[in-house]
């Protein structure tokens, strides 16, 4: 099952860019992701920083960031946006936490992609006027893995 019409949805460019002039993205300059976990491949997709993609159960790890953008609004409120566009989506967690020594929003829940129902952890927090989010996407019929994520974002490595 392959959910690359949610990741088109579910990154910060279809969400937030409008016009010719894009955020600069944070990927390599100000951060890397070296996620090398057995069953998970790096993907290329010009419209995400980051897409990983575990080969047996399609669950969807992605990273995005913009820089010098979405530096007033509070970080819930941004994944708000991001929950407002998954059809039926119901919020189960939700809480801030710290990641690297920042302040980050995290929540959790399910909905529909593509008629599929989906559970969704997103992570969000900004670093040297960036705006990073982080993404897990999992088919229902899969247990949600939240260890696996934690990995994904203990790979994260600011510079």
């Amino acid at each position: 099952m392959k959910f690359w019409p949610v990741i088109l949805l579910l990154t910060g460019c279809s969400l937030f860019i409008s016009g010719p002039d894009q955020p600069k993205t944070a990927k390599n300059t100000r951060y890397i992701i070296t996620y090398l976990k057995t069953d998970w491949f790096q993907k290329i997709d010009n419209k995400s920083d980051y897409v990983f993609e575990n080969a047996k159960d399609a669950r969807i790890f992605l990273s995005n960031s913009f820089c010098d953008e979405f530096q007033e609004q509070k970080l819930d409120l941004l994944a708000k946006k991001i929950f407002d566009n998954i059809k039926d989506f119901k919020l189960k967690k939700s809480q801030y936490i710290t990641f690297k020594d920042r302040e980050a929003f995290k929540g959790e829940g399910d909905g529909f992609v593509d008629g599929v129902k989906v559970h969704l952890i997103l992570m969000n927090t900004r670093r040297n006027n960036c705006y990073f989010d982080f993404i897990s996407i999992t088919p229902s019929k899969v247990l949600p893995d939240s260890t696996s994520f934690d990995e994904f974002l203990n790979s994260v490595e600011f510079k």
